[in-house]
Order: structure tokens, then C-alpha cells, then sequence
């Protein structure tokens, strides 16, 4: 196996934002979205970015969709950024033919998720380990049991000493498991905490980088809050903390399960991508479009 880019003094640190996918209202691809999105993210030094996520509406897109999706994310971001793709599915042998599919595309990474809930810990050492031998992409393994598996800690951090595991998102809000992944694991991986109102307790518990959605809706916040934690000015980086959750309070509400549809109306507010989602999400209507202008503009999030 030869030696993984993403590990070591490759590893993700800071911010990496989850990228929404650009539709327009018919829900067929917004090509100029893609370019556009792509420009925006990379005037901000984030390390990498992860698309084709649950926020990215992935599961509620056909595959041929994401097929074309995953080429035009590559031919927007290649060569400027690590782009990572999630590639799991319920079952073993499809996680492992999306995985190679998707590397076929140019990804640098895959993100990998247990979604059988009940599962124990013998099923998923043997879907991880099985999923990083075949794999011709470094994986990420994505923790929360929200969403699939509860993971046992221990194992999480077996799993982090495999050479083709770049690291993990550990998603949820449990801050002692999370501070023992952040601590414990392999220091060569990246482990990410997740949440665009976790960003201040991800990285000071010790998250080599911190994923999220929001992070695109803020992302002047989102570094200054970073620069001063970094620079040991914990009041100024409470600060931006608080006004990241005051603006997500102040989104609108809709439901989805994920907050993509906030974030997209964000970014058309910006001039990037339009708000438009994938049923059965809904988008922003145009009232909440008036207020949510007013609260970026309010919170000078555009500045």
C-alpha cells in the first residue's frame, strides 16, 4: 500500500466545509454554480472540502446525478484543494465499488459511514478494515450515531493506526467521547469534530480540523474565530463563537434535517450558487429570504 498523502504532515487541519451541491429549480445541475462555488470556497485557506455528504443532498439524488455532480466538483476544485466524496452505503461490496467509482473520478479521499445502526463492534472493525484494504483512496471514517452505528471509542482509535485511514469526522455532542478521540487517536490522522456551533469546543479540545455546512455561510467568522483561538486569545475567540450561534439561531427553520437549505440561501445572498434543494427538502421561501438578509447583513458576515 503506498503511502497516504493525507496522513502526517498531510493531515486536514483547521476548517473544512461541507460543500452543497448546486441545482437549479428544476433540481438538474447548475454547471456555473459549481465554478462559482469553487471560486468562493478557495479565496478562504481551508484545507480541504467534502462533497456529496448528507448536507450535500446526496440522498436525495439519483445515482447518475451524483455520477455527474462528482465530475463537475473534481473539474472545479482539482489541483486547488484535497477534495474529499462520501461513499457508503448500507452494504459492503457497494461501499467499496462507490469508493473505486468515485476514485475513478479524481477524488482525494473518501468518507465512509456505518449506517446500520444495531450492528457491534466485530461488523465494524470488519467493514472498516475491509473498506481500507480495498480501497484506492484514503478513507475518513465518519463517526455519529445519529446517523448510523454507535461506534465504540476504542475501536475508533484501532482503526486510526490503519495506514489508508486519513482520519475520522466524529460527529455528535458527547465532548468526553469526543475529547478522547481528539487526544487519543493516531497522531498522524485528522480528527475532525463537526458543527457549525461546535467550531470553538472541537478545536480546543483538540480536533486537528472542524467540518461543517455553516462554515460556508461565515466564513470570515469561522478563520477569525480560528486565528484567535490559535493565538491563545480565548475571550476574542468566544466572541466570534457567540455570534456564529447568535447568526445560526437567527436562520431560518425548515426542517430538513439538515441545514443546507439555509446555507444555500446564504450563498445566494453572496452571488454564489442558488438556493434551490432537492425534494423532499424545501428551500428558503422569499420572506425568510428578507430576513435572513437582514441578519447577514446585520452581522456583517459579508464584510
Amino acid at each position: 500500500m503506498s503511502k497516504n498523502p493525507l496522513r502526517g504532515e498531510g493531515k486536514l487541519t483547521g476548517l473544512v466545509p461541507v460543500l452543497p451541491t448546486p441545482l437549479n429549480e428544476d433540481e438538474s445541475l447548475d454547471e456555473e454554480g459549481f465554478e462559482k462555488l469553487a471560486d468562493f470556497v478557495c479565496q478562504y485557506p481551508f484545507s480541504g472540502v467534502w462533497a456529496l455528504a448528507s448536507a450535500g443532498e446526496d440522498q436525495n439524488l439519483p445515482y447518475p446525478v451524483i455520477d455527474q455532480a462528482a465530475a463537475l466538483f473534481v473539474k472545479s476544485f482539482a489541483g486547488r484543494i484535497p477534495v474529499l466524496v462520501k461513499t457508503s452505503s448500507p452494504g459492503l461490496k457497494e461501499t467499496i465499488e462507490r469508493t473505486k467509482r468515485m476514485a475513478d473520478f479524481g477524488f482525494d479521499a473518501a468518507t465512509i459511514h456505518l449506517e446500520h445502526k444495531l450492528l457491534g463492534r466485530d461488523h465494524a472493525r470488519r467493514f472498516f478494515i475491509d473498506v481500507a484494504e480495498a480501497s484506492p483512496l484514503p478513507i475518513y471514517i465518519y463517526h455519529n450515531a445519529n446517523r448510523g452505528a454507535q461506534l465504540d471509542v476504542d475501536l475508533l482509535i484501532e482503526l486510526t493506526g490503519h495506514p489508508n485511514v486519513a482520519g475520522m469526522k466524529a460527529g455528535g455532542s458527547n465532548l468526553s467521547e469526543l475529547q478522547r478521540l481528539c487526544l487519543l487517536s493516531d497522531p498522524d490522522v485528522s480528527v475532525m469534530t463537526a458543527g457549525g456551533g461546535q467550531i470553538l469546543a472541537g478545536l480546543a479540545m483538540g480536533a486537528s480540523a472542524h467540518t461543517a455546512i455553516p462554515l460556508l455561510a461565515f466564513p470570515e467568522r469561522a478563520f477569525r474565530l480560528l486565528e484567535h483561538l490559535r493565538g491563545g486569545r480565548l475571550e476574542e475567540a468566544r466572541s466570534e463563537q457567540r455570534i456564529i450561534l447568535q447568526f445560526i439561531d437567527q436562520m431560518p427553520k425548515l426542517r430538513n434535517r439538515e441545514i443546507t437549505a439555509e446555507v444555500k440561501a446564504v450563498l445566494e445572498l453572496r452571488n454564489v450558487i442558488k438556493r434551490a434543494v432537492s425534494a423532499p427538502f424545501v428551500a428558503v421561501s422569499d420572506a425568510q429570504m428578507d430576513s435572513l438578509q437582514y441578519s447577514v447583513a446585520a452581522l456583517s458576515i459579508s464584510s
